[in-house]
């Protein structure tokens, strides 16, 4: 961060959801089929070694906007921490006078989530539950649900399952829809003289896959493929075809890229690039068969999940590419600073020595996970990594921890560094593992929120 920024900048937040590094040519000179994402790169700092703090959504988020680590902020798998006092760098731009839009279809980042409080416009798609009523319901029955005993909270939970399968659910992200949507707000600028901070997400890397045909055909997935879509369908798909898998993941990025290109190219349009930072990353990554055939990012903290996308193309800022290790938390400084609303962040605060991260026990697919392979699954992960060595604790229901170190530069297992485990130790619990102290499974599936919402949870593998 040599250069420094001159004026305040618009900012486009672009998450591309469990977007892989080695899919993206940036990272990857093997990939070929992101020419939209590669031509940003081309005008942006890359950051070649970023890191999510949790590998998944809600507390990967909750960490980039809060600038704290999952156990600091207390943001799960299954809890949101919508009924905290907590500041975010998104209202640092509301009180610097900007117009703040949140556009996405993740159903994390809704307001029944307590994820957008600080953004002045938020589409979710979300239809007739687009509404201050069904959200003060959602957060009022979540509380209570909360509130109950465990045999309660299993009960009802299996019951809302059991209701919400009978009804056909929509496979699509939204992509097309978050799109024209992300356009049309941009062609609103150009009546509107504030400053813009405008959040946007697309889906297309996460499953379930359902890229359109002509990217399928382009990477020759067999329509009759033995492919995962859910993550249940690890534990009941017989003979799942990894490479076919890895195809259509493959076809779900090219798409993407050619969205983020209708992205950029209404920037243009709309005479609003040269006034603009666009910050794209991933939230986490995605597991397509590494390790015996783990798939997704719900329950493993591997490399290919825990490393993300993270560029950033400035128009006051050179060309680069920084190999310091960096966590996405630190993007809560960063931002700011890029949009000229906030000092530089000091080196210290930006790269530090030991980037950390983990996940709790996943409480939201608890009724996936087969007995015989309970204490396999349901785990609590931390990580740190430093000087290309990472260190993974992870803990059993029972308190169990084991450690297992990995040299990445020599591509083998190590000897567990005691400085990097002594790292992974001071790392703290959150608020939520107080409520399983006593041993107990915590309930299956997510608290149960409007129907729209858990038709979305359905669509991504999550009910």
């Amino acid at each position: 961060m040599e250069d420094t920024v001159s004026g305040t900048k618009n900012v486009v937040f672009l998450v591309l959801d469990s977007l892989r590094t080695d899919r993206v040519s940036a990272y990857n000179a093997d990939v070929e089929f992101t020419d939209h994402i590669q031509q940003l790169a081309d005008s942006s700092i890359v950051f070649e070694n970023a890191v999510t703090q949790a590998p998944w959504t809600l507390p990967s988020h909750a960490s980039m906007f809060t600038g704290e680590y999952p156990w600091e902020h207390g943001t799960t798998h299954a809890k949101s921490y919508f009924d905290e006092d907590r500041e975010t760098f998104v209202s640092a731009f509301r009180d610097a006078g900007y117009d703040t839009a949140a556009i996405t279809p993740n159903v994390w980042i809704t307001p029944h989530k307590g994820m957008t409080e600080d953004f002045d416009h938020v589409e979710n798609f979300l239809g007739t539950a687009d509404n201050r009523l069904s959200v003060r319901l959602s957060k009022a029955f979540a509380k209570f649900y909360h509130a109950l005993g465990e045999t309660p909270r299993r009960i009802l939970g299996r019951q809302i399952d059991r209701v919400f399968r009978l009804f056909d659910v929509d496979d699509s992200t939204q992509s097309e829809e978050t799109v024209d949507a992300v356009t049309e707000y941009l062609a609103s600028r150009e009546d509107d003289d504030r400053p813009f901070f405008l959040y946007t997400n697309l889906m297309e890397p996460h499953e379930p896959y359902r890229p359109p045909d002509r990217y399928a055909d382009r990477h020759g997935v067999a329509p009759d493929a033995t492919i995962p879509h859910r993550q249940k369908d690890v534990f009941t798909m017989d003979d799942i075809d990894f490479d076919q898998l890895e195809r259509v993941y493959d076809a779900s990025v090219d798409y993407t890229d050619d969205l983020v290109g209708r992205i950029v190219a209404a920037l243009e349009d709309n005479g609003l690039r040269e006034d603009t930072v666009v910050v794209l990353l991933s939230d986490h990554g995605q597991a397509l068969g590494e390790n015996g055939g783990e798939f997704g990012h719900q329950f493993t903290v591997a490399e290919p999940v825990i490393n993300t996308v993270l560029f950033v193309s400035h128009p006051d800022l050179a060309v680069d590419r920084v190999t310091d290790p960096i966590e996405l938390r630190s993007l809560s400084r960063l931002v700011p600073y890029y949009a000229g609303i906030a000092p530089e962040p000091t080196h210290e605060d930006v790269f530090p020595k030991t980037v950390l991260g983990g996940c709790e026990y996943p409480q939201n697919f608890t009724g996936y996970i087969p007995t015989d392979r309970w204490d396999e699954y349901y785990r609590k992960h931390r990580y740190a990594k430093r000087d290309g060595v990472t260190v993974v604790k992870s803990v059993t229901e029972d308190g169990d921890a084991t450690y297992e170190a990995y040299d990445h530069e020599a591509d083998e297992s190590i000897a567990v560094p005691p400085d990097l485990k002594a790292a992974v130790n001071r790392t703290g619990d959150v608020d939520a593992d107080a409520d399983d102290a006593d041993g107990d499974r915590p309930d299956e599936g997510n608290r149960p929120v409007d129907g729209a919402v858990e038709d979305r949870l359905e669509q991504l593998g999550y009910r």
